[in-house]
This record gives C-alpha cells, sequence and structure tokens, in this order.
C-alpha cells in the first residue's frame, strides 16, 4: 500500500461518532520487554514479551454545547469499562479496523486565551480480549430497511484456534433494529450462516459480538439488518484474531 496523507482518521467509541472533533489520533500496542538473560548468553540479553497492552490518545476542540459534542461522552464515562472503541485511517468500507475494548481513564481540556479551545483523551484496553485488526463491514450510514447493508468482504478463513471477532456501533436509534453478521463461502450468500447477532437495539451505543471459534472455512463476511423499526445510523467491523 502506497503512503497516505492522514485526513480522515475515523474513531467510533460506544455510540458517539469523535472523528469531527478530532485532530489528533494515535494508537498504541505494546508488550513488557522481560529480560530473561541469563549466564552463559555469549554477552547478549534475551527478552520475551510480557504482558500487552492498547491505548489510543485522542486530541481536539472541545465542545459541551449538545449531545453532539465529545464533553457529554467523555466526563460522564471516566472509568467505565468495555466501551467499543473502533479505529480506521478513513472509515471506507474495506479498509483496515482497528477495534478493542476500553475506558475513557483520563480527559484534560482548555488552553491559552485566545486559541480554540481544546481537550484529549486517553482510552485503554479494559479487558483481555486486546486488540483486533479486521476491516469496516458497514460505513457509518442510516438504515430504516431489513436486508444487507454495507460490503461483502473476503476476510479469509477462521483456523482451529482462531477467533471471529466483531464489533457494532448504533449513533442514533430510531425504535429498535436487529442486525446479524453472515458468512459464506462465497459473496453471493446463497448458503449464509449467522456467526453474531446485535440486538435486538432499542438506544444508542456499541455491542462487542460474543467471539467466534475457529474452524471456519467460509472467507466472506457482511452484515445484514434483519429487523428494523425506524431510522438508525450504524457502523460495524469485523476481523480474525487469536
Amino acid at each position: 500500500m502506497a503512503e497516505f496523507a492522514l485526513v480522515d482518521a475515523t474513531t467510533w467509541i460506544g455510540g458517539y461518532d469523535f472523528t469531527g472533533d478530532l485532530n489528533q489520533v494515535q494508537l498504541q500496542v505494546s508488550a513488557d520487554e522481560l529480560d530473561s538473560t541469563t549466564f552463559g548468553s555469549g554477552g547478549f540479553r534475551k527478552r520475551i514479551g510480557g504482558l500487552r497492552s492498547v491505548q489510543a490518545s485522542l486530541a481536539g476542540f472541545w465542545s459541551s454545547a449538545t449531545s453532539a459534542a465529545p464533553d457529554p461522552h467523555v466526563m460522564p464515562d471516566l472509568g467505565v469499562a468495555d466501551r467499543v472503541v473502533t479505529m480506521t485511517p478513513d472509515g471506507a468500507e474495506g479498509s483496515v479496523a482497528y477495534f478493542f475494548q476500553g475506558a475513557k481513564f483520563s480527559t484534560q481540556m482548555f488552553g491559552q486565551i485566545g486559541e480554540v479551545t481544546p481537550f484529549s483523551v486517553d482510552v485503554m484496553g479494559s479487558n483481555k480480549v486486546g486488540l483486533v485488526r479486521g476491516q469496516v463491514l458497514k460505513a457509518k450510514g442510516t438504515v430504516n430497511a431489513t436486508g444487507a447493508t454495507g460490503s461483502a468482504l473476503e476476510l479469509g478463513e477462521v483456523a482451529d484456534g482462531q477467533w471471529l471477532y466483531a464489533a457494532f456501533h448504533v449513533f442514533s436509534a430510531g425504535t429498535t433494529i436487529t442486525a446479524v453478521l453472515e458468512s459464506d463461502e462465497d459473496d453471493d450468500f446463497a448458503d449464509a450462516t449467522t456467526r453474531a447477532t446485535f440486538g435486538p437495539i432499542t438506544t444508542t451505543g456499541g455491542v462487542w459480538a460474543a467471539r467466534v471459534a475457529g474452524p471456519i472455512t467460509d472467507e466472506w463476511y457482511r452484515l445484514r439488518v434483519s429487523a428494523v423499526t425506524g431510522t438508525f445510523q450504524i457502523a460495524g467491523a469485523a476481523g480474525i484474531g487469536s
């Protein structure tokens, strides 16, 4: 993949899209470095990986005027675990997506006189699942009818010992919606199998699907709205991990 300018980095947390509030995003994944050097090592250190962690640092411009502003979705939510976080370079269907369950553990706001008011938030992984690398199946958009939504993508087979993961975001809610993650051996989905169900959902927020163990020989995946009343604004991603 060629180099590209970071102009549309997308960040969804639960039922809020932080994208338009931010001008800096950073996703950091790390493993503790454990020194296991012993005598007889030949003079070089030996190291192994220890505990792993994921952290997202977000920074942008503060606002609290309405629910469509970052502050109402940061301050009341500090320390609340397992919020669904999805980050992508541009939010487009087929783009790489990094998603995890995390908590907003710290925030800063306000700055110098005469400047646009800033804020920053640090989000850290809050459970043992860690970070999943996948793809965006459904870009942020509205739905008000049943049927396939977003793009069908070839994620590949889920090997024995691997898991299928999926995340679903609802940014605005109608009355009720249920969606399913389906797989099939090819992109016509003539013999589709439901792998995860989201809903019924009646409010905004993020849903982390129960992971599905491999082996799964199907390679193609899509989201399908199986029931809906009203208009919803949604997005979703899926990926394969250990």
